[in-house]
């Protein structure tokens, strides 16, 4: 019978808490869930199904969608691919003297700073930014004081991404109304989160990002544009969108109306409340009005790891740093800073969820845990092998085997060479080296001579050969090693060779070696 299989219970990862909508484009891949006063108290969101009709294509009815939103006629609003990109095309031929100047604030981005630096470039007009108050707010009073007709265009930005400072874009456009300043007004953070009437703020332009609290498609935007002196005649159009995007817009912007009717909580105020109380957390200053973004620093904890470290606990934030808002003032310590961001279906338990964790992660980086210290330990001792046991089998006794003598090597002595028998030859005396021999004296006549009283001289030939003795060879003796110390022995030199006169025959002179030198030799037959 087989065992029963036991399973590990399964562990549900919470929910992902989404706080970065404002900086990221991940919720254009998800449906557009907006709240409805039915299902506000629960916290869920029910979309309203749409089906279109079959005399409206996409691109009309998402205009007119977008008309509804913002309170203007359909015909003046358009798609494009994104506020940037839209207000880039439209600006940039804006025909401008030298003597005409251009408003911006500190608010704006980094991208439509660009543009407006190529624009003052081309036409070497003057670019200005409005100061902000002590309290964080657009200066008016500096506003109605230097205005005048040599402003051709006022840039302002209705929700800063920054910090979520809401700048009073109804008050400024009562304000330039009068002159022939160009309204600009950039909605990328409030078109879906805030409510704006463009015909009440009296604006010329007005672009915004769709992908954003919108929920639109990834590089999509809208626009309402209406006849200005100042626009530029015959101006290129805004790129439209791709066909497929259209039609996902206008199915976002379908769900998104009638929602936007109906009132949502403002959670800002408990995400405030919540990061003040945190321990070392910094919010960065913000005007009298701030909606849907908070940005705020750790006073040890960089940016960067503490949203690493939120993100692994699935809450998403995002970091803001300086070149992206290069004029505001949070911007002047270089300092990058998160930036928590709220869509209307945000709930409280998404709030409390963020400073729960935020309080968690900022512990364990604080007060890390730290490891335990085992005591060292001596080396293991190497485990022996083991063997299986094998039968045991008689071994036979050793056999002892003599160690064979190793005999000594023995010097052969050398044999001396035979001595050499001493050869007697003649030495004949060249003729021409021989003097005359003199005439000898008679002696008394030998019996049987010649004649009586005559003596001969004895012939050269009877003349016996002397033996002349030719060296005679001595054995050498054995040569003694060399010493230990590397010093061969000095032989001696070899005795010096005499000579004798062996003895005179008809002038002839005869030459021996003589090598025994201690007993002399008598001369051969006692002659002299």
């Amino acid at each position: 019978m087989d065992a029963p299989t036991r399973t590990a219970p399964t562990r549900t990862a919470p929910p992902t808490v989404r706080l970065d909508t404002a900086r990221t484009q991940h919720a254009a891949a998800e449906p557009a869930h907006h709240t409805t006063a039915h299902d506000h108290h629960h916290g869920t969101a029910t979309p309203t199904p749409h089906h279109p009709t079959a005399d409206q294509d996409p691109h009309t009815r998402a205009r007119t969608h977008l008309g509804r939103l913002w309170g203007v006629p359909a015909t003046h609003t358009h798609l494009t691919t994104g506020a940037d990109d839209t207000f880039d095309t439209l600006v940039r031929d804006t025909p401008l003297t030298p003597r005409d100047r251009i408003w911006t604030t500190p608010h704006e981005s980094v991208a439509r700073l660009h543009t407006l630096h190529t624009l003052r470039d081309r036409t070497r007009c003057r670019l200005e930014v409005v100061p902000l108050r002590p309290d964080g707010d657009l200066d008016l009073d500096w506003m109605r004081h230097h205005l005048d007709d040599d402003v051709a265009l006022v840039s302002v930005t209705h929700l800063s991404p920054a910090c979520g400072t809401v700048n009073p874009v109804t008050a400024i456009g009562r304000l330039l109304a009068p002159h022939r300043a160009r309204y600009a007004l950039d909605a990328s953070h409030s078109a879906g989160l805030l409510p704006l009437d463009a015909a009440a703020t009296g604006c010329h332009l007005l672009t915004a990002d769709a992908f954003r609290f919108l929920n639109g498609p990834p590089d999509t935007g809208i626009a309402y544009t209406t006849p200005h002196p100042g626009a530029p005649a015959g101006s290129t159009p805004p790129p439209a969108p791709h066909p497929a995007a259209v039609t996902t817009l206008a199915d976002t912007l379908t769900h998104h109306t009638p929602a936007a009717t109906h009132p949502h909580t403002d959670h800002l105020p408990r995400l405030r409340a919540a990061l003040a109380r945190t321990p070392g957390i910094t919010l960065l200053p913000t005007g009298t009005r701030q909606a849907g973004i908070l940005a705020f620093r750790h006073d040890h904890l960089d940016a960067g790891t503490l949203r690493h470290a939120l993100a692994r606990r699935a809450v998403l934030l995002s970091k803001t740093v300086a070149h992206e808002h290069p004029l505001h003032p949070a911007s002047r310590t270089g300092a990058p800073a998160l930036h928590a961001s709220l869509h209307p279906a945000t709930t409280a338990h998404d709030i409390d969820r963020l400073a729960h964790t935020l309080t968690e992660v900022l512990h364990a980086h604080t007060h890390p845990t730290p490891h335990p210290r085992t005591p060292p330990t001596a080396p293991a001792l190497p485990t022996p092998r083991t063997t299986p046991a094998r039968p045991a089998t008689p071994t036979p006794a050793p056999v002892r085997t003599l160690p064979t003598p190793r005999t000594p090597a023995r010097s052969t002595p050398a044999t001396p060479a035979p001595r050499s028998t001493p050869t007697l030859r003649s030495v004949p005396a060249p003729a021409a080296a021989l003097p005359a021999l003199p005439a000898l004296p008679a002696f008394p006549a030998f019996p049987g001579s010649a004649g009586p009283g005559t003596r001969t001289a004895p012939s050269l030939a009877a003349v016996p050969a002397l033996a002349t003795p030719t060296t005679q060879a001595t054995p050498t003796a054995p040569t003694a090693p060399a010493a230990s110390g590397g010093h061969r022995p000095r032989t001696p030199p070899p005795a010096a060779r005499r000579t004798r006169t062996a003895g005179r025959r008809g002038h002839l002179t005869l030459h021996r070696a003589d090598h025994d030198t201690t007993t002399p030799r008598p001369p051969p037959g006692g002659q002299r």
